[in-house]
């Protein structure tokens, strides 16, 4: 006899790909790579460059790029920085797996976030002024990776970023944000730097080698919890370069 009423089931997340994550069995060692979460908007394809021009290929550690684009044209950036690195630069697809000496560049009009080693794709709920897709990854970034978590602020104006890296910080993942002098606009670094939670202020020819040191001291702390995990001087070959803002700026 039929049921006199229906269940209706709720609606998915929306998705620009339905594409499940693929399942993939991995060892723990095999998935504890550092991820890099990079932010800019304004002036960042420069930084962008500049900061791929520097990094190793083979690092070891997977980035996600992500660039304040305009949500009615094609991204170009994928074109744009594979001349600037010899790793593989994809732009992100609903499921893809996050994979070392990779570089993920989010798409236009999404919000990107990484789960369970993937990467996942959703639209924009806020008004287009009112999103901040880096605070957004950073959140997924914090939850999915903890200590192997990083975030980099680059140039840009606004605040974006500014929330996630608290997520970062406070799982024990390390922040680096570019030097605003050296910025092409600095509100970005800057706003991140007035939140008390950014471990390193760097040109950005220098991010490489502090990201490359601090992965090779998580990987010799087994890039697990922090009650394991050097200190953040040990991390960068005991050179602690925390840096507050500059009061002195001209």
């Amino acid at each position: 006899m039929p049921r006199s009423g229906s269940h209706r089931a709720k609606p998915a997340r929306p998705q620009l790909n339905r594409r499940p994550v693929v399942a993939r069995r991995l060892s723990r060692e095999a998935r504890a790579f550092p991820v890099v979460g990079i932010g800019a908007s304004a002036g960042g394809l420069d930084a962008f460059k500049n900061l791929m021009d520097a990094l190793p290929a083979n690092s070891g550690m997977a980035f996600i790029l992500v660039q304040h684009l305009d949500p009615t044209h094609e991204s170009m950036m994928v074109e744009l920085l594979a001349g600037h690195t010899a790793m593989a630069v994809r732009q992100a697809t609903e499921g893809m797996a996050l994979e070392r000496d990779h570089i993920y560049v989010i798409p236009p009009g999404t919000y990107l976030a990484v789960e369970s080693g993937a990467l996942r794709l959703s639209r924009p709920q806020a008004r287009h002024g009112a999103r901040l897709p880096f605070d957004f990854l950073l959140h997924s970034l914090a939850e999915a990776c903890g200590v192997r978590a990083i975030a980099v602020i680059l140039s840009g104006t606004g605040a974006d970023g500014s929330l996630g890296l608290k997520a970062v910080k406070n799982k024990g993942g390390l922040v680096i944000v570019q030097e605003p002098d050296e910025a092409g606009y600095d509100g970005m670094p800057l706003s991140a730097i007035a939140t008390g939670a950014v471990d390193l202020v760097l040109p950005v020819a220098e991010i490489p080698d502090a990201l490359v040191k601090h992965a090779r001291g998580a990987t010799l702390a087994g890039g697990e919890g922090p009650s394991g995990a050097p200190s953040r001087s040990a991390w960068l070959g005991g050179d602690d370069r925390r840096s507050a803002p500059r009061k002195d700026r001209s």
